[in-house]
């Protein structure tokens, strides 16, 4: 069965929603800096090659990346292209709205950009404030397969983060045309000082640590590694898929908390 939405036509849209017990997933990237060696667009081109091979082992309506996305810290850098946090979440509420409209009850995010903190945290407190009556889940960034992933890795956990040696690697499996090794040179990504503020955190700590949106050793990077993480990220998503398929409890959960916070009103 076709997965994706606007490959399908109307008629096999309704057997799409009816295979895949309702469930949608949206995939959400961005457009960022990444290194001199990796392209601006390395988020949506590796979470679509994530999603294809997800798509080929669960049935899930995948609709369109969302190619855009909160990017703030990139933009010191050329080639960002930011959305203010607020259109953003209204963006993809409306994007859940209609999908809900469409039959779906249940919609997946699908992170392949770590910044998104407005979509991973915020924006599921909006859901329950607003009564939706749909249930939206969020899944992170390697979607809970980090301890596998570090696992492929020579570098320490501290020198990786973003256009380092996984996201390296994982460009280099999925569109390997478009990543430019030898633009680095000996070029590394020491991860520099940051405010000393005690446990505060700061507006400016990402740019701090990472002024060049690069960590640690991009050289460490092979295809071979992103392969095996490219096929733990998608066995990962097709998991908790699975689980969200046969989850009643969520729904159960958010229409107490609905009929108790409404109870309260004089």
């Amino acid at each position: 069965m076709n997965c994706y939405w606007i490959e399908n036509s109307e008629y096999a849209l309704a057997a799409l929603r009816e295979a895949s017990a309702g469930v949608a997933a949206v995939p959400l990237a961005s457009i960022e800096s990444h290194g001199p060696h990796l392209p601006l667009g390395s988020d949506p081109l590796v979470i679509e090659n994530v999603m294809r091979r997800v798509a080929a082992q669960e049935t899930v309506a995948v609709l369109p990346t969302v190619i855009y996305s909160s990017v703030i810290e990139a933009r010191s850098l050329l080639g960002a292209i930011n959305i203010n946090s607020e259109i953003l979440m209204d963006l993809v509420e409306n994007i859940c709205d209609e999908i809900y409209r469409n039959g779906f009850d249940k919609v997946v995010l699908v992170h392949g950009h770590g910044g998104n903190v407005a979509l991973s945290s915020a924006f599921l407190k909006r859901v329950l404030e607003r009564d939706k009556p749909y249930v939206v889940y969020s899944l992170p960034v390697l979607a809970g397969c980090w301890n596998a992933v570090k696992a492929l890795l020579e570098s320490p956990e501290e020198n990786t983060g973003h256009a380092c040696e996984f996201e390296t690697s994982m460009n280099l499996a999925a569109h390997p045309a478009l990543v430019d090794l030898p633009a680095l040179g000996e070029k590394t990504f020491p991860n520099m000082p940051t405010p000393q503020v005690g446990s505060a955190q700061t507006p400016i700590e990402w740019n701090a640590h990472h002024p060049e949106m690069a960590v640690g050793f991009p050289q460490r990077a092979t295809a071979n590694k992103g392969e095996k993480m490219l096929a733990l990220w998608a066995e990962g998503i097709v998991h908790d898929l699975r689980l969200i398929k046969q989850d009643t409890l969520t729904r159960r959960l958010m229409d107490d908390y609905t009929r108790q916070a409404h109870s309260l009103r004089p």
